[in-house]
């Protein structure tokens, strides 16, 4: 059953030991061509990883690529931010429109000034913590 390994880390961890991908082979008692082919695309058996992992020395999570986590591009979170800027300032301004043609009252304005506010804040802080899990800050 073949997994990956992380292909950069071997190569890296190989190099430091001014080891040629021959030798490492040899120590990790695997073909050449198998040697080359974990370098360049990091498909390798779990034999093979443990194999490498000894003759380098170091342990076979080291060696192994950790899952992708989700990430939300920093696009999103910006545009994220503009849309509700964009609806606060429309909504305000729908709101002074209203109030200016006599449709509301102050108090009213006033609450919708303040409900449109919190909204609008509480979704920042929903892209904010969105942003964190995502891993951008």
């Amino acid at each position: 059953m073949d997994s990956r390994l992380n292909s950069e880390t071997v190569k890296s961890l190989r190099l430091k030991k001014s080891w040629s991908q021959e030798h490492l082979a040899n120590l990790s008692d695997i073909s050449l061509r198998t040697m080359q082919r974990i370098e360049n695309s990091g498909a390798a058996s779990f034999e093979s990883k443990l194999s490498i992992s000894a003759a380098l020395g170091v342990p076979i999570e080291y060696l192994s690529v950790k899952p992708a986590k989700a990430i939300i591009s920093k696009n999103t979170i910006l545009y994220g931010y503009y849309g509700a800027g964009l609806g606060l300032m429309c909504s305000y301004a729908g709101t002074t429109l209203a109030l200016t043609n006599g449709s509301l009252s102050y108090g009213q304005a006033g609450l919708w000034y303040g409900a449109v506010g919190a909204f609008v804040g509480l979704c920042c802080g929903i892209i904010g913590i969105l942003g964190r899990r995502g891993g951008l800050t």
